[in-house]
């Protein structure tokens, strides 16, 4: 019915179709985005309203079709106006962590980075009566992102980036957030091959426990900075078995 490859986006795993109980020419096709179709899948229409991408769950009152509601990466949001307007994501605790950390000030605040969302910083303790969104802040970086502020000064933070390859220095007192990756290039949609390190996902970071301004970063190699990433070196050999056949690309937009 429809060959549009924005419609096909991530479809291994969380491509949906919809029907409208009461409306058989009204379809939905949910994936980072929710479209909608009147005439059975033809032409689809981007609902820009819905308040959060990477879509995953649709309930469409059976009774009447002005009522739905939404599941995704931000949470659950309700409409009752045929999808015009959606309830806030900002009234439930769905912040989904990958990593947390914690600095050494007194009060603590502790660090982490949220499924498809920012990283934060947030106060563990407050002088008021409860911490709120005013006790936090991000601290450069994305989503999937191990985040470390330096033990000594906790106003700079390393911060990896959902953009595997890139690490990040975040400055708290002037609000800067430099790229200090080794090798700042973004390869989406190439086969990993093509890469000069192979970095994963979730690739690790660590400072070390004897010197807080000297940290590694693991990919293929392992790279150690002395200087809060301003210059890095190679300390390891390739850590990989380096099989080029599994390092080809995969499909349309995705990496190797």
């Amino acid at each position: 019915m429809n060959n549009q490859h924005y419609f096909m986006q991530r479809p291994w795993y969380f491509t949906h179709v919809w029907a409208d109980p009461q409306h058989p020419d009204t379809v939905y096709v949910q994936n980072l985005g929710t479209y909608r179709s009147t005439d059975g899948g033809k032409t689809l229409n981007w609902m820009r309203s819905v308040p959060h991408g990477d879509n995953h769950a649709l309930w469409i009152d059976p009774n009447n079709s002005n009522r739905m509601i939404i599941g995704n990466d931000g949470g659950a949001t309700i409409s009752n106006d045929y999808g015009k307007t959606w309830s806030s994501i900002y009234n439930q605790p769905t912040g989904q962590f990958y990593h947390i950390s914690a600095d050494n000030l007194f009060d603590y605040h502790i660090y982490g980075a949220q499924q498809d969302n920012s990283t934060v910083a947030i106060a563990t303790r407050t002088r008021h009566r409860d911490i709120s969104s005013a006790d936090y802040y991000a601290v450069g970086g994305g989503e999937s992102a191990s985040i470390f502020p330096i033990p000594d000064d906790p106003d700079l933070v390393f911060a990896t980036d959902k953009e595997t390859s890139f690490i990040r220095l975040y400055n708290k007192k002037t609000e800067q957030d430099q790229d200090i990756s080794e090798w700042p290039a973004s390869l989406d949609g190439w086969g990993a091959v093509a890469d000069r390190y192979r970095f994963n996902w979730e690739e690790p970071v660590a400072i070390s426990p004897f010197d807080p301004h000297t940290i590694y970063h693991g990919s293929n190699v392992l790279f150690e900075s002395t200087d809060n990433g301003q210059h890095w070196k190679i300390i390891s050999p390739d850590l990989t078995r380096d099989d080029k056949s599994k390092q080809q690309r995969s499909g349309d937009n995705q990496r190797g």
